[in-house]
């Protein structure tokens, strides 16, 4: 099946740029805390009004980081060329556990974490920027309900005026097991003691806490959904303000208080869902699993066999990949702001990880607005059910991305899904067929990622690849039916064959050759292009 290193890769969705705040207001004390009662067992105060961000999964180390509501930066001064120093805040509360893992975190899927660290130093290193050369200004001792705790202070080498301070308190909650809190501020030392008194009040107030039972943290019964529902229940329990929600196929998470969207987004993901079903029906896949299997022989077999349920086991922790389907995870961050500090990459809206899986998104409703939050979702989603229920496949970037975009153009109208084109990319493409810059399709179909992305010596954005290739599926989606011009019933399967090929064999270079054998490549780019004008 296919290769682990393109299967592994992260699918990212449509360009956004990150915006932020010049300014940022001092911390504010209020009756805000982080307490966890169901993993380590403390409490901590937190700043007020500061919004939640939890670790992504499998990152050893982070327990939750705070960032501010509105606020996220402060301008510190200028580098050399004269542009800007921006220092962002954050709050973070990190562990630093040494005891043997728990059986629950050895299992398969969970090889592919990062390996925790041990200590403040090391995570500091690892974690923020300049963190090998900070300096160590101070070192202070003190006990709080009874626990030893170490205060730091670190700042970033050069101008102390435009310099970045952390501060740190370590806390000895159990012998093999610390808890760290963190910020990180502006380290001028004239307007520093407005940071540091706040600092200082909230890690006086760590303490223990007793652990509980978790509400739902052990499954009920022995389905791949109850132990998923159980995992679920037992990493929100140290989420404050997080909350699980479950349709049919997915698991949501989410803090957002409006109810409404969570409900509408429930509804619209099992209705995609079904259209994805209708498109890619399992028996389908199940066909081509196989035939697929059939073809492979002797020592061959055995390897691809060895191959794929090593892959099998990271990703989906050694279950059937369509049942992972039926637990796909979907978290969503408030904002475009919570997304990129949670991890989103730059430059994207959206993305499906195998790595983690999950689906992570945002409510777009103070940028876009929510129809950009509707697109995101229908495009990711579709990644995340090809990927499983074929076999954990990721296609070329023309077919993968061109048909997330395809059903990106799903529009919501009295509760069901109708067909459009999909308004993002319709005049990209226009004014490149009209221009003639557009890439040839001979060599387009065959496009790597990081080429679909803009790393191609034609010098295509990923903006405009994108644009192709939405409209390339939306040719050979609807061309046919439309009575396109010029129109050639050997293109009635490009589609099918290419999925087809390379679910049972893996090999992109085969499923292209196989779906375009005989085509006339000249004819197909002209009929497309007339199409898209």
């Amino acid at each position: 099946m296919a290769h682990l290193s393109r299967a592994l890769a992260f699918i990212l969705s449509v360009t956004f740029l990150v915006a932020g705040n010049a300014t940022a207001q001092y911390p504010k004390l209020g009756n805000s805390k982080y307490v966890d009662t169901a993993s380590l067992g403390f409490h901590v105060r937190v700043p007020a009004d500061w919004e939640l961000i939890p670790p992504a999964p499998g990152e050893p180390n982070l327990i939750a980081k705070y960032d501010p509501p509105v606020n996220k930066y402060v301008q510190v001064g200028k580098d050399a060329s004269n542009y800007p120093i921006y220092v962002y805040l954050h709050c973070w509360l990190v562990k630093f556990d040494r005891r043997p893992a728990p059986e629950e975190d050895k299992k398969p899927g969970m090889r592919i974490a990062s390996k925790p660290v041990k200590d403040l130093a090391a995570w500091l290193k690892a974690e923020v920027p300049d963190g090998a050369k900070l300096k160590l200004d101070s070192e202070k001792t003190f006990t709080t309900d009874k626990i030893e705790a170490t205060e730091y202070q670190y700042t970033t080498p050069g101008d102390p005026d435009s310099s970045t301070r952390y501060y740190a308190c370590v806390y000895k909650l159990h012998p093999d097991v610390d808890v760290a809190m963190v910020f990180s501020a502006p380290g001028d030392p004239k307007k520093w003691i407005k940071w540091e008194n706040p600092f200082k009040t909230m890690s006086r107030s760590f303490g223990r806490e007793e652990l509980k039972t978790i509400a739902g943290g052990v499954a009920e019964g022995e389905t791949l959904r109850d132990k998923k529902r159980a995992e679920l229940n037992r990493t929100i329990a140290t989420q404050p303000g997080w909350k699980l929600y479950e349709t049919p196929n997915y698991f949501v998470l989410t803090p957002h208080e409006d109810r409404a969207f969570v409900q509408e987004l429930l509804k619209r993901l099992e209705a995609i869902r079904a259209i994805y079903e209708e498109d890619y029906p399992a028996a389908k896949a199940e066909e081509y699993k196989k035939i697929g299997e059939g073809t492979k022989t002797g020592d061959a077999n055995t390897a691809e066999k060895a191959a794929e349920k090593a892959m099998n086991d990271i990703l989906n922790e050694g279950a059937d990949p369509r049942e992972m389907s039926k637990c796909s995870v979907v978290r969503v961050l408030t904002d475009q702001s919570s997304y990129h500090s949670y991890g989103g990459p730059g430059g994207s809206a959206g993305y499906w990880s195998p790595y983690h899986k999950e689906l992570v998104l945002y409510d777009d409703q103070a940028g876009g607005g929510r129809n950009d939050t509707w697109a995101v979702l229908n495009h990711e989603a579709f990644h995340q059910y090809i990927f499983y229920f074929y076999g954990n496949i990721s296609p070329h970037s023309w077919y993968n991305e061109g048909t997330g975009d395809f059903y990106s153009g799903y529009t919501w109208k009295n509760n069901r899904f109708i067909l459009e084109k999909f308004s993002w990319r319709v005049q990209t493409i226009k004014d490149a067929v009209r221009e003639r810059t557009y890439c040839d399709l001979p060599t387009f179909v065959r496009w790597t990622q990081a080429e679909y992305y803009g790393n191609n010596d034609r010098q295509l954005g990923g903006g405009q690849n994108y644009a192709q290739g939405w409209s390339l599926i939306y040719f050979l989606r609807t061309g046919k039916k439309a009575n396109a011009k010029g129109w050639n019933s050997d293109w009635d399967n490009i589609l099918e064959t290419y999925l087809r090929v390379l679910a049972m064999s893996g090999k992109l270079d085969q499923a292209v050759d196989e779906a375009f054998k005989g085509v006339d490549m000249q004819a197909l780019e002209a009929a497309w292009a007339d199409y898209t004008r």
